[in-house]
């Protein structure tokens, strides 16, 4: 008996090793996505863009900014003219905290008769950058009081009203954060196991010359095995949206029209990806895999574990590269922002041109395998 077992075995690996594309992703993606992940969150946060509106204009205002710029977790790298153009780069994520210093603040620094003040308000869009971020810039406005108090020689270090300002997510809650991207990835994960085992099932069962000998183009065939994961897809997402505003009370600032145009446009794009996978998969177990493999890396260059930005230069751009990160963007910007198609095209754009890209490769490729 133990023979028999052992002949069994042998035989499943030396099926295993013939396989060399599945070898070669079993054992070296894992190890990557591994080796990233450990990276990017054994890493500090640091350099988190910060928008300084000078209004006061003073030797010491800037010298506020330059203490805020020195800090590691922070980095000054927008100067706005105006208080609308501070809430514009809050809005579209390019700052994640405005620094606003009044017009006499330099005054009330060195005099005793007013408090100065300074105003911060923080996207808490993702709530632990806001939290390091907020921590690291009170910290750094009351030593530089403290600094300032000790050059004009006063004994008592002068108070600062530190106003904070929190958008988007008041309580820095961190469902806010984390259930839109899960929304997100169930679809993505839903959409892509239904697109990619299509036609590697009609293969594997033996039915694909069936289907392939009725008066179907191979255009129209690809098109019906797509429509389903389509209609899948779709109401995946809005009975997990449901759930999510309904049961975990996340908000829905934005147009439901618009995030649920934007998701079929993912969803298409997705599909693009599970028909490729479909056409090189040869039964359905190398097309879950294969899924399994992408769904790991594009958790990894997407931001739904760890922000982008604290990835590599070079991985940053590579994310770039990866839909599911756009999605991202936008189901958070379109829940919690309330972003409009004026902040998100250029994602709806990178999500549309690789959609179009990896879907007519994969409509050759399957014609061509079918053929």
């Amino acid at each position: 008996m133990l023979l028999r077992i052992w002949n069994l075995v042998l035989k499943e690996f030396i099926q295993f090793v013939r396989d060399w594309l599945m070898t070669a992703f079993i054992f070296t993606l894992p190890v990557l996505q591994l080796i990233l992940l450990a990276r990017v969150t054994s890493s500090r946060l640091s350099d988190m863009c910060v928008a300084v509106l000078d209004l006061d204009r003073s030797s010491t205002s800037r010298g506020l900014a330059v203490t805020l710029d020195t800090r590691r977790e922070l980095d000054v790298c927008y100067y706005p003219a105006t208080l609308a153009d501070v809430y514009r780069l809050l809005d579209q994520g390019e700052a994640i905290l405005a620094v606003i210093v009044p017009a006499g603040f330099a005054a009330d620094l060195a005099g005793t008769w007013r408090t100065p003040g300074v105003q911060l308000i923080t996207d808490a869009s993702n709530h632990l950058p806001a939290l390091i971020i907020l921590g690291a810039a009170q910290e750094t406005v009351a030593d530089f009081a403290a600094d300032r108090a000790a050059a004009y020689g006063l004994s008592v270090r002068p108070p600062i009203d530190l106003r904070t300002t929190i958008r988007f997510n008041p309580g820095i809650n961190a469902r806010f954060f984390t259930i839109p991207a899960q929304v997100g990835f169930i679809v993505y994960q839903v959409t892509l196991v239904i697109a990619s085992i299509g036609l590697a099932r009609e293969r594997e069962l033996g039915t694909l010359e069936q289907l392939m000998v009725m008066p179907l183009r191979r255009v129209e065939l690809v098109i019906g095995k797509a429509i389903p994961a389509l209609i899948v897809g779709a109401l995946d997402f809005l009975f997990m949206l449901a759930v999510a505003i309904f049961a975990f009370r996340v908000p829905m600032r934005g147009s439901l029209l618009l995030l649920l145009g934007l998701t079929l446009l993912f969803i298409v794009t997705e599909i693009g990806y599970g028909m490729f996978i479909s056409g090189i998969a040869r039964t359905q177990q190398q097309a879950i895999l294969f899924v399994f493999v992408l769904a790991m890396v594009d958790m990894t260059f997407s931001g739904y574990l760890v922000r982008v930005k604290n990835l590599p230069g070079a991985l940053q751009a590579i994310a770039q590269l990866v839909p599911f990160s756009h999605y991202l963007t936008i189901i958070r910007g379109v829940m919690l922002k309330g972003a409009g198609l004026d902040v998100l095209w250029p994602h709806a754009a990178a999500i549309l041109l690789m959609g179009l890209l990896v879907t007519s490769i994969a409509v050759r490729n399957l014609s061509r395998r079918l053929d």
